[in-house]
């Protein structure tokens, strides 16, 4: 007690005060911060390698457990930057003259609406077939028993339903299979250029077995049968068919200005914002739109802020918990409403909220009207917009309103090798919606 009585706490507390011993502990819990960021943000990416990397290099990955491979960067690790890699892959699109010259003869560009409604579409239908279980199924990568209905069927819905609107239109199968090349490649390259993170090869081979089983079931032939010989003839079809045509540049006007809408002119802010989408673009893609070359400047601001992002998230930031937020579509299983009906809704909302719920309260109905007047939003949820959301089999342009449902839900119980069920199976859908999924319909390879 004697010497307890003989130790100066103050000297002591004074001493803690001292900047070396401030900067000490700070310094501390600074490296134990940036080694748990680092533990952790490798996390699933070990464990999915773990689990995978043997079977994938037995070559025996199947699609579904290539989609749970996947999920790791897209969903996870790099869910915006490989979201916006798809869609730029999607508008890398209309630098082929013979796709966005289909696009421009649909008339389904002729208005804001009309643009806002084929993107959210298509974003949905896509997020859709990447997002939920492919094998339709979220505790099992199996395939599926042809006598159980599927757990969760919206991937082969969609890609049913997409097959549908796809068949009143004339494309050419090389068109298809570039489409489907750069769902494979972009990720890859995007996270290259700007991801904390590349993908590893079993990632990239995860990709490409996935996106070839969506080929498949989309009647696309001729696949590639590795992801190198896809690369390759990926860019031999670039150089020969990707032009500069007004076509390609009427598309990539429309899509622009559907993705910065909400940017506000003032300031220069929506010109910059043009500027921006151009610099992302490889100048083989800039060309072909007969899009402006941007000065050096613009180019170097675009990979600084880039840069400064995939430093942020390597080094500093934790991890995500959640899927949901930064994808276009809700992964987990969703739940009947009290009808026993499913409608969906998007994630996030483009120009027109279309498939938006309308606000049920007085602050909600005051928000709303008042991102219209700011000019986030063209106009406030309604009916028109099918503000009570959408059911899957039921996506497209307002021309096919309604048109199709039972073949599309016959075709996807086909693709799924297993029957839709309810909650599923629409109620407005006859019975023969729901046929024996091993009837082949020669419209759908499974090879």
């Amino acid at each position: 007690m004697d010497r307890l009585k003989d130790i100066d706490l103050d000297a002591i507390w004074a001493r803690l005060h001292e900047p070396v011993i401030i900067a000490g502990v700070v310094g501390g819990v600074a490296v134990l911060y940036l080694g748990l960021v680092r533990a952790l943000r490798w996390r699933r990416y070990n464990a999915i390698h773990k689990k995978y990397e043997a079977k994938w290099k037995a070559g025996k990955l199947t699609p579904a457990e290539a989609q749970r491979v996947m999920h790791v960067s897209s969903v996870y690790d790099m869910p915006l930057l490989l979201n916006k890699a798809l869609a730029f892959a999607l508008f890398k699109t209309y630098g082929i003259p013979t796709i966005s010259g289909l696009l421009a003869a649909t008339r389904e560009l002729g208005s804001a609406e009309k643009v806002a409604r084929r993107y959210a579409d298509t974003e949905i239908l896509i997020a859709t077939w990447v997002g939920c279980p492919i094998n339709g199924f979220h505790n099992t990568t199996a395939d599926p028993d042809p006598n159980t209905p599927a757990e969760d069927p919206r991937a082969s819905i969609a890609i049913a339903r997409t097959n549908f609107l796809h068949s009143k239109y004339k494309i050419s199968n090389d068109d298809y299979l570039y489409t489907l090349a750069l769902f494979v490649l972009e990720p890859a390259t995007w996270a290259q250029r700007y991801g904390w993170r590349t993908l590893s090869p079993m990632e990239q081979d995860a990709f490409f077995i996935f996106w070839q089983d969506v080929g498949k079931k989309m009647g696309i032939t001729d696949i590639p049968s590795t992801l190198k010989e896809l690369t390759a003839w990926s860019k031999s079809y670039e150089e020969v068919y990707m032009v500069p045509d007004e076509s390609n540049n009427l598309v990539a006007g429309f899509t622009t200005g559907e993705l910065l809408y909400a940017v506000p002119k003032a300031l220069g802010l929506k010109a910059f914002g043009e500027r921006v989408v151009i610099a992302l673009l490889e100048e083989r893609v800039r060309i072909a739109m007969l899009l402006p070359a941007q000065p050096r400047p613009i180019h170097w601001l675009v990979e600084t802020l880039m840069n400064s992002v995939w430093i942020y998230q390597r080094w500093f930031s934790l991890p995500r918990r959640d899927s949901n937020p930064q994808f276009s579509v809700t992964i987990n299983l969703p739940k009947p409403d009290a009808n026993g009906e499913i409608r969906l809704r998007p994630v996030e909302f483009r120009s027109t909220p279309w498939y938006k719920g309308e606000p049920t309260t007085f602050f909600g109905r005051g928000l709303s009207k008042l991102l219209v007047k700011l000019g986030y939003y063209g106009d406030v949820p309604a009916p028109k917009y099918h503000s009570k959301g959408y059911r899957i089999e039921e996506v497209g342009p307002q021309s096919a309103e309604g048109v199709g449902i039972d073949e599309v839900m016959r075709n996807a119980a086909k693709i799924q090798g297993c029957p839709i069920a309810a909650p599923w199976a629409p109620k407005t859908a006859s019975a023969s919606s729901v046929p024996n999924p091993h009837t082949q319909d020669p419209l759908i390879s499974f090879d």
